[in-house]
């Protein structure tokens, strides 16, 4: 019988055509399989699962870039039909800037000599040397090639053999790659046998663990990124089935760190990007736009193209009246979950020019109130001080600006560099720019913000008051600023700038009247933003029509459910609930939430339901917790999962092995399956409670409000 060998373009069955001479042009990647089976009938089908996973894993699926075709020798009898599958398929001619992967599965054996060898049906024990194949003939073959990037997997019995020869055979490749990743890896030990089915199972868990859990949001992975994924996958086989398997290990390693086109990424889904990176840390989410835009297409006598675009109306208008005028700073503020950031995010998704021409957006665009739409362009950068300090803060500030740190004075620390480069860049030609800050109450040191990062811009903004907004009361004078502000960078140094600034910035506050340590204590945040701006309009969130905005609020969230019987039915059951939340814009998206789930007429009914909406966010937490045994979650274990994401950092808690481990610290005891757990969370009731975003090509996960987290981190 003569061994099968084909070129395949899909993860399916293998082809006839065997390729003779190097790769197929414009190919920009290849994997080559080389299956020895040994006539068992189980073997083959464990043969058949591992080329199963691996062809789908390295396969031709575009959000996978590069493709990889697939050539494949399946079932050779002798060692002359694997070394003229070498010759025939170019291997060692792999072309430079075309990744190659080698997938070898075969029984293996160490001779005497500590030589590793394939071995084939037709192989003699007693005759390695002549009828065994030399399995490093194989891996030298692809390592020798003119690929750049080379990545083998050697799954036979004793795969850990092939170090030795190995380690002794790369002294003589041809050249060096430069920033090549050339990685060989040994998935069973020197003394134990091949992993069949093992593997394939091993395989198909890392690529299910990367598709959510590592929460890599790259299309390719490092070398390191992928053992640390069979790793896991190996820890979870062995726990569930009593195994002690070793896992998978570099036996070649070069760059191990580096991301590699060998291997791409099964957790990559690339998703459109809303708006220009500039604007896109403050701007609405993608998910956040086809929520509404999947609201919208429900309201069929109606082309009101979602809440999100037409609410607030009076409030956007405002906004939309800075955006267009002089130089000036406005300072958006409310209480907690007023709605600070939404109006900001609004304003900045509306204003970006991507944003505009995307015809999946045009309805939205087109039917939003045209006093309300910002100016194509009119904000030039926007960033969230959230968990950022002062350097932090104008790096992100600078750097989308376009301007660079001054590196001519390297006695300068980072900080006063980037306040050089921001004055060079104003001092500059050029129109007014707008950027907007959200988030300051939010920084991990807001007064060093204030006083380093935006007060230093106060000589580039106007202070005219624009029509609609209100300036911020003088009340007694605070401190001076910092004496170690560097020199000509202080508020009030007489200079004429050549280019103007807007300065558009987002505050938590406490309502006019009420007490609160953001703007009533001395060194309150308003306070010091007073000092630096005293000329600033303040825009409040939570004024008299704030009631009214989360009616309608409630009213566009809870279109086209069963309550949706008439516009009066409607109206007043958001006018009830919109009377027990208040002005937290949080709270009615959770109270809308649970009618939603509910057909919403019983909970209308519930004296003990409105009870709980009067306690606020904990309140309608608690309720939602007490059904979580619904969604097959244990509500300890839910509320430690949940509180977890309110301790991370940055911008949110990446999943792996960090999330589960910090709420079994919070929780005080292991939790069995907590990859399961979680994927359980984040579709159930409890999933509106997170939000999710990217830091260090991460998936991240916080709580979707920083109250909400407030309270997850006071929980008891």
């Amino acid at each position: 019988m003569q061994g099968e060998q084909g070129e395949i373009r899909s993860a399916g069955p293998a082809g006839s055509t065997m390729r003779q001479e190097g790769w197929t042009a414009g190919v920009t990647g290849s994997l080559v399989i080389l299956a020895v089976e040994d006539g068992d009938p189980e073997f083959a089908k464990a043969i058949d699962e591992q080329l199963s996973v691996v062809t789908q894993w390295w396969g031709t699926d575009p959000t996978t870039e590069p493709g990889f075709v697939q050539t494949v020798l399946r079932a050779p009898q002798e060692r002359h039909e694997v070394e003229m599958f070498l010759h025939t398929s170019g291997i060692r001619e792999t072309a430079e800037d075309e990744p190659l992967v080698v997938y070898i599965t075969s029984h293996g054996a160490i001779g005497t000599s500590l030589r590793h060898f394939l071995i084939l049906p037709g192989t003699d024990h007693a005759r390695l040397l002549a009828t065994a194949m030399p399995t490093n003939e194989v891996v030298t073959a692809a390592l020798d090639s003119w690929a750049r990037h080379v990545l083998v997997i050697v799954n036979t019995c004793e795969a850990e053999g092939i170090d030795v020869e190995l380690k002794a055979l790369v002294r003589d490749l041809a050249r060096t790659r430069g920033e090549g990743t050339l990685n060989v890896l040994a998935t069973t030990s020197a003394r134990s046998q091949v992993m069949g089915r093992e593997f394939a199972l091993i395989l198909r868990m890392a690529s299910e663990w990367l598709q959510d859990a590592a929460g890599i949001t790259r299309p390719h992975l490092s070398t390191m990124e992928f053992l640390h994924a069979l790793e896991h996958a190996t820890e979870r086989l062995n726990e569930e089935r009593h195994l002690a398997l070793p896992g998978p290990r570099a036996v070649q390693q070069a760059r191990l760190g580096v991301r590699s086109p060998t291997l791409p990424n099964p957790g990559y889904r690339p998703r459109p990007r809303v708006v220009t990176g500039a604007r896109e840390e403050v701007s609405a989410d993608y998910d956040e736009l086809e929520y509404w835009l999947d609201r919208a297409s429900g309201r069929v006598d109606s082309d009101d193209p979602g809440w999100y675009f037409s609410g607030r109306r009076e409030l956007n208008r405002q906004l939309v009246r800075f955006l267009s005028g002089p130089a000036g700073v406005l300072v958006v503020t409310g209480t907690a979950a007023s709605g600070k950031s939404a109006v900001l995010a609004r304003a900045v998704t509306l204003s970006d020019p991507t944003f505009r021409s995307s015809l999946r957006y045009a309805a939205a665009v087109s039917n939003a109130p045209a006093d309300g739409v910002p100016p194509a362009g009119s904000i030039d950068a926007a960033v969230s001080a959230r968990n950022r300090g002062a350097t932090s803060l104008i790096e992100a500030i600078g750097s989308r600006l376009g301007c660079e740190p001054d590196r001519s004075r390297p006695a300068l620390d980072p900080l006063r560099q980037w306040q050089e480069g921001l004055r060079a860049f104003f001092s500059g030609d050029g129109e007014t720019v707008t950027v907007v800050v959200d988030s300051l109450d939010e920084s991990s040191d807001p007064t060093a913000c204030i006083r380093d990062v935006l007060a230093p811009l106060a000589r580039h903004v106007a202070g005219t008051a624009a029509s609609g907004t209100a300036t911020i009361p003088a009340q007694a004078p605070c401190p001076a600023p910092d004496a170690a502000q560097p020199p000509g960078l202080a508020p009030d140094t007489p200079a004429a700038p050549a280019r103007g600034l807007r300065l558009l910035l987002g505050i938590r506050s406490s309502r006019p009247g009420q007490a609160g340590i953001t703007d009533a204590e001395p060194g309150g945040l308003l306070r010091e933003l007073r000092h630096a701006f005293p000329q600033a309009q303040v825009l409040r969130t939570d004024g008299d029509s704030a009631p009214t905005d989360v009616a309608a609020y409630i009213t566009a969230l809870l279109s086209g459910t069963a309550l949706d019987t008439d516009t009066a039915a409607l109206g007043s059951a958001a006018a009830r609930v919109a009377a027990h939340v208040g002005r937290s814009f949080l709270d009615a998206r959770l109270a809308a939430e649970q009618l939603r789930r509910s057909q919403g007429a019983a909970l209308l009914n519930d004296p003990l339901w409105f009870s709980q909406l009067d306690r606020g966010t904990a309140g309608i937490l608690e309720q939602d917790l007490d059904m979580i045994a619904d969604d097959g979650l244990d509500k300890a274990e839910a509320v430690a999962l949940l509180r977890a994401t309110a301790f991370g950092l940055g911008r949110g808690m990446p999943w792996a092995e960090l999330w589960p481990a910090v709420a079994e610290a919070l929780l005080g005891a292991p939790i069995k399956q907590a990859d399961e757990k979680i994927r359980r969370l984040l579709e159930s009731r409890i999933a509106g409670y997170l939000t999710h975003d990217t830091e260090d090509d991460r998936v991240v996960y916080r709580p979707a409000h920083e109250q909400l987290a407030a309270v997850l981190r006071r929980w008891r």
